[in-house]
């Protein structure tokens, strides 16, 4: 009877399915809000209230959100910079590449699929039933939670969760948080994309 090798490693996914794989799961996650919105009472449509205004604020909004980046990108704090580091690190290793479509799609993608869920949503339904400040706080709890590679990770993202929060009770509408959220994520991934090439540079000069 022959044997297999035991050596013989099984093919890695190829870069395409990865990135599908994690374009995919962010639109089912914003289907299920959807669906878990009819469900409960609290349909996503009438809370996106389209207006140039609310576009605008949206657009505005989104500068806080890029001068703590920019802050977080400079800042020598021992711990923030290891955070940094490791970050950077686990980004070089996702299994693909950020090339600007795909930065594009998951910036456009997990902004409407997220503020779906937490904020139009868990925010939103959690409000009917408590005051509005354990809305804003539990909803990003939870939206903390499932961005928790690191405790600290999960911290940052909880307070920028509060933040679209409170973007959207100003304006009642869902298209102002999606808007600063998908602006924010587009300009994280970019900064992203440039911290991991020098990143490579570094530890592989030759590669360069």
């Amino acid at each position: 009877m022959s044997q297999m090798n035991s050596d013989q490693s099984q093919p890695e996914p190829s870069e395409q399915r990865i990135f599908a794989t994690v374009i995919g799961g962010t639109v089912l996650m914003g289907i299920a809000a959807i669906v878990l919105g009819w469900l409960i009472g609290t349909p996503l449509l009438p809370q996106i209230s389209p207006s140039v205004n609310t576009a605008l604020i949206g657009v505005i909004a989104t500068l806080p959100l890029a001068l703590f980046l920019w802050w977080f990108s400079n800042t020598q704090n021992p711990t923030l910079a290891t955070f940094r580091h490791s970050q950077i690190k686990f980004f070089s290793k996702i299994g693909f590449e950020f090339t600007m479509p795909r930065i594009i799609a998951m910036a456009v993608v997990a902004g409407i699929a997220e503020e779906f869920l937490f904020r139009g949503v868990i925010q939103s339904w959690i409000s009917g039933f408590a005051p509005l400040a354990v809305a804003l706080i539990a909803s990003n709890i939870i939206f903390g939670l499932l961005h928790m590679r690191t405790v600290l990770y999960a911290v940052i993202a909880g307070l920028v969760g509060v933040y679209l929060g409170v973007v959207y009770i100003y304006t009642d509408s869902l298209l102002a948080p999606i808007i600063t959220h998908g602006l924010y994520d587009y300009v994280a991934l970019v900064y992203t994309k440039r911290a991991i090439d020098a990143y490579r540079q570094i530890d592989n000069p030759q590669s360069a």
